[in-house]
């Protein structure tokens, strides 16, 4: 229920629907979702159905995970479960047909497909997870098995932090993104003169 609340509140800035066919107002087009919105409702979800023994964000795993990886799989890492957070802001909106989730999520930054890195650094970090924030454990949990945890420990953020560091390493990895791209531009430039 207090999920539900604060994917509504989210879901107010952008004049769009929320589940059930409650109409705030508008239609949701990819350009008004923003980066905070999709923070914030993972920032409020919690990892592995709320199985830790404290809360543990989406939004902080997937950051975490952002500073796991190589450099060139960030973003991707970053925005692991955005498509998630984007289901549970636009549930009303979409259909079985629509493209409005694969749209937002390119207009952000995520790759069309998930560089292995990134599907190995979730891994590790739900292994991770597991270890430091679970009840004790004597079976294998599945997925996890395969991964060799980190020594470094998570230590639980309140999702407010968890956000704010989501949005934070967002505009950092975009930024060099978009550096990228246009020196890419530049150089195909130069090439045809």
């Amino acid at each position: 229920m207090k999920h539900e609340f604060q994917t509504a509140h989210a879901m107010r800035r952008t004049g769009g629907q929320v589940g059930a066919g409650q109409d705030l107002g508008g239609d949701t087009s990819p350009g008004q979702v923003s980066i905070e919105d999709i923070a914030h409702v993972l920032a409020c979800t919690c990892c592995f159905a709320g199985r830790a023994r404290t809360f543990y964000s989406v939004a902080q795993h997937d950051y975490l995970a952002s500073t796991v990886v190589p450099p060139d799989d960030a973003l991707a890492a970053l925005l692991l479960h955005a498509g998630d957070a984007l289901r549970k802001l636009l549930a009303a909106c979409l259909d079985a047909e629509s493209q409005t989730t694969a749209d937002i999520l390119a207009d952000l930054g995520a790759p069309p497909c998930l560089p292995p890195s990134v599907k190995y650094t979730d891994l590790v970090l739900r292994a991770i997870a597991r270890r430091d924030l679970d009840p004790p454990h004597d079976d294998a949990w599945t997925g996890t098995t395969q991964a060799s945890p980190l020594a470094r420990p998570i230590q639980a953020l309140a999702p407010i932090v968890a956000k704010h560091l989501f949005v934070d390493r967002y505009y950092e990895l975009r930024s060099v993104a978009d550096v990228e791209r246009c020196r890419g531009i530049a150089a195909g430039r130069r090439a045809t003169k």
